[in-house]
């Protein structure tokens, strides 16, 4: 050991640095995933991994940079706004490198050139794998079973609050032709970027609390890039989605591509216009069928009244003549009253007055008068009438006799 040569740190910096520099003389392609990207003073840094294949072990790490001209370059001739549409954190790229040795900063990649198509295609891979396993759970068609009301007006929309479709799919709703009104509620949430998933999951969580209040949750976006479609490609996002207890509607603004959750949704349109125009189409259905079945009743009525007209006339007829019947049949008995009437009350009269006869010479007979003509008296005493001997008291005694009364004394 004591004879062994010893270099100073910046003589092992240099060394190390010409052996990139001979080894790796050009730029070279490598594939990774994006584990961290942070931009500063222009410049966007960039952690690069490769993970084991199965599981999330990480088996090589490096960082590298992208210079602000160089972005600027590459945005230029992609068409890309790079750190939107691609640079991201999870994100498999493959990116042409140089490699740049910093004695006092150490390795960094510093990319020069990258390749879109091979982030796109690793975006497919993981869609299409994620497409299998809902398919396995059944969930692909598990929102498309829940029951749409006939017309739905009751909305949680969850979009950006700045976004151009939300302004258009509202605009679209209050400007109907048919005066259809539409009660909408607003959940706010990121439509771009890692954020998307968990902050409409979170929204779905509070109008799942609130599904009464509700006829169906509409999820809108503006137009963008292929890149875009990557947020709405969350699994856990679709899963959400899949068991929501309302239909989910879809409009996140992409004419060609479809995402993993236009897959799972209730119904998924184009563009955030284009779930209006649905919605409002619903109603214009549900309208078009009422009044259909309205010309349905009318024609129908018509034609059973046509049909039955012959008979209802006969009934009528019928009718007519059953109360001319009645009218004529009451008349004659009327009339046969009518005349027997007086009969009838003289003969009433007449056992009245006989009756009558019979209850005056009832009366006449049973006066006390009559009694004391044929030589009765009435004896009472001090107001009682007296029957019996032994009801007599000490005192006078008035007898009534017919022609008279005279009074007596019992001592």
């Amino acid at each position: 050991m004591a004879n062994s040569q010893t270099y100073r740190l910046s003589e092992l910096a240099n060394f190390v640095r010409r052996v990139f520099a001979l080894n790796l003389p050009e730029a070279v392609w490598v594939t990774a995933e994006l584990a961290q990207v942070n931009m500063s003073r222009g410049h966007l840094w960039l952690t690069l991994v490769e993970k084991e294949d199965e599981g999330d072990g990480i088996v090589a790490q490096l960082e590298g940079v992208v210079w602000e001209r160089q972005l600027q370059q590459l945005q230029r001739s992609y068409g890309l706004k790079l750190t939107k549409d691609l640079f991201q954190d999870g994100m498999s790229v493959r990116l042409r490198v140089s490699t740049s040795f910093h004695a006092r900063y150490g390795l960094r990649l510093v990319v020069e050139d990258l390749d879109p198509t091979h982030t796109i295609g690793a975006l497919e891979q993981r869609r299409q794998r994620t497409l299998e396993r809902l398919a396995a759970a059944n969930l692909l068609d598990r929102n498309a079973q829940q029951t749409m009301p006939m017309v739905p007006h009751r909305l949680a929309v969850i979009s950006s609050e700045t976004a151009a479709g939300l302004a258009d799919f509202n605009r679209q709703l209050a400007n109907n032709q048919y005066g259809y009104a539409f009660k909408t509620s607003m959940f706010s949430a990121a439509m771009q970027g890692r954020q998307t998933g968990p902050e409409i999951m979170t929204r779905l969580r509070q109008i799942a609390r609130r599904r009464t209040d509700y006829d169906a949750v509409i999820i809108v976006r503006g137009g963008g890039g292929r890149m875009d479609l990557a947020a709405f490609d969350d699994e856990d996002l679709a899963v959400a989605v899949a068991e929501f207890p309302r239909p989910v509607i879809v409009g996140i603004g992409h004419e060609t591509d479809v995402s993993v959750l236009d897959s799972v949704a209730y119904q998924s349109l184009k563009t955030p216009t284009a779930a209006a125009v649905y919605l409002l189409e619903l109603g214009a259905q549900v309208e078009y069928e009422i009044l259909q079945l309205g010309r349905s009743i009318e024609y129908a009525g018509r034609t059973i009244l046509a049909r039955e007209a012959p008979r209802l006339d006969r009934y009528m007829e019928l009718s007519h003549r059953l109360a001319n019947n009645v009218l004529q049949t009451e008349k004659s008995r009327l009339d046969r009253i009518t005349s027997e009437l007086p009969i009838i009350a003289q003969r009433s009269l007449q056992s009245a007055e006989q009756r009558l006869d019979h209850l005056g010479q009832l009366l006449t007979a049973l006066r006390p008068e009559t009694t004391l003509a044929r030589g009765y008296a009435l004896i009472n005493q001090e107001g009682r009438l007296i029957t019996r001997p032994e009801d007599i008291e000490a005192g006078e005694v008035e007898v009534q006799l017919k022609e008279g009364r005279l009074k007596l004394r019992k001592e």
